[in-house]
């Protein structure tokens, strides 16, 4: 079987220096707080996925912005291309919907239980120079 790189879109909001994070439902990182987003689906651009899973993991519906950041993590199972979009709500309310356990705004810094690849992608934006790169490597 030929595996090859997913590529998946998230949303970021940021509010008064708080980035809103959802509590991850699935593997990886089950549990853990992290950039709502997901993987597209066939035949549907960037901005359709990314319009899509944040409507399915916040509930909201979003005008999608600049792109922020470009991250791979790579995995012996798995290898993600996600790129990072800024996000403006346009409409709904913020609640965890059906692909995320919780949902919330946290401070930019002191961050915990967060993964490790949205951590270090806040780390980098938080510098102001775009769209950021970031290549998560463990295999």
């Amino acid at each position: 079987m030929m595996r090859k790189p997913k590529i998946a879109v998230g949303g970021v909001i940021i509010r008064d220096n708080k980035i809103l994070l959802t509590k991850r439902r699935d593997e990886p990182d089950k549990n853990k707080w992290a950039i709502p987003g997901g993987k597209l689906e066939l035949n549907e651009t960037l901005e359709e996925g990314l319009k899509r899973e944040m409507k399915e993991e916040t509930s909201l519906n979003v005008k999608i912005g600049k792109l922020l950041g470009i991250i791979e993590v790579i995995n012996d199972s798995f290898h993600y291309v996600i790129l990072d979009y800024e996000c403006d709500i346009i409409s709904g309310e913020i609640e965890a919907n059906s692909d995320a356990l919780d949902i919330g705004y946290f401070n930019l810094n002191g961050l915990s239980n967060v993964n490790e690849t949205t951590l270090n992608f806040i780390r980098e934006i938080s510098k102001g120079v775009f769209p950021v790169s970031i290549i998560n490597r463990n295999d």
